[in-house]
């Protein structure tokens, strides 16, 4: 099993924390975010972690790592980046973005899955948008999941936050005819038009495009639900009002920092 980390971005909504380092090195509780991530793969066993670079690449060069560079990070996005490490697929990868972190206990529900196409979504997220939004539907996305668990909706504009049952954090699994189906939607995206390309060009696909266009194959995404348990760090007062959180306490209803400093220990990093 591998794990590839898209780090390529460099997080302009999150000057001026941004401007000298990724954004996955953005510190959160004595931790940066890519740290944190690492630490609790390696406490699950997982060893092959593949980081995809852009945005000051040189700085992503960390200790039990493999770096993958995206030569065209400032002009695409998550698929093309995701992509950049395609030799590397093998059988059986994790997915990742940089700008988040995730307790173990969400990574193990993940490394549960016994699916080809496993997404991890959180059912408890609405009081942590609310949290960080005045307006929870500016930033919140459309997930349905039907009766057998598969996703069926994904990444589109809400008008009812109702209508949303979970939401997608950034965090995927893909194992055996899921790597496949994922390499036959990417070529999809070459030569189909769909709805959001109106709005940008393959090139800047989100990862929620590409498991879009799987489901459009006909091929399954399965939800794996979590209850809370990870955060994701977007803009300038978004890492204030974490940090903040984190410093008093108040972060614990949403994710335990404790959690991963303990699996820090453990491992030796």
């Amino acid at each position: 099993m591998k794990a590839i980390i898209l780090a390529a971005g460099r997080g302009s909504r999150l000057h001026p924390y941004t401007e000298n380092c990724p954004k996955c090195l953005t510190s959160l509780g004595g931790m940066t975010m890519i740290e944190r991530q690492i630490a609790t793969l390696k406490e699950a066993g997982v060893r092959d972690i593949i980081i995809v670079t852009g945005y000051r690449g040189e700085m992503l060069a960390l200790e039990g790592t493999r770096q993958v560079h995206n030569p065209d990070w400032a002009s695409t996005n998550m698929v093309e980046s995701l992509f950049c490490a395609v030799g590397d697929f093998g059988n059986d990868i994790i997915v990742s973005y940089g700008d988040i972190v995730y307790e173990p206990r969400v990574l193990s529900a993940l490394l549960s899955a016994p699916h080809d196409i496993s997404v991890v979504v959180d059912r408890q997220w609405r009081l942590y948008w609310e949290t960080r939004f005045e307006n929870p539907l500016s930033d919140a996305e459309s997930l349905r999941i039907d009766d057998e668990g598969c996703i069926t909706d994904i990444g589109n504009e809400v008008a009812d936050i109702n209508n949303i049952q979970a939401q997608y954090i950034g965090l995927l699994r893909f194992r055996s005819t899921g790597i496949a189906a994922m390499g036959a939607a990417r070529e999809n995206l070459d030569r189909l038009t769909r709805p959001w390309m109106s709005h940008r060009s393959p090139a800047n696909a989100f990862m929620t495009d590409l498991l879009t266009e799987i489901i459009l194959n006909g091929d399954k995404v399965h939800a794996v639900p979590v209850d809370g348990g990870w955060l994701e760090i977007d803009t300038v007062e978004d890492f204030e009002k974490i940090a903040a959180m984190i410093e008093d306490g108040r972060i614990r209803q949403f994710f335990d920092p404790a959690s991963i400093s303990a699996a820090v220990l453990r491992v030796g990093n």
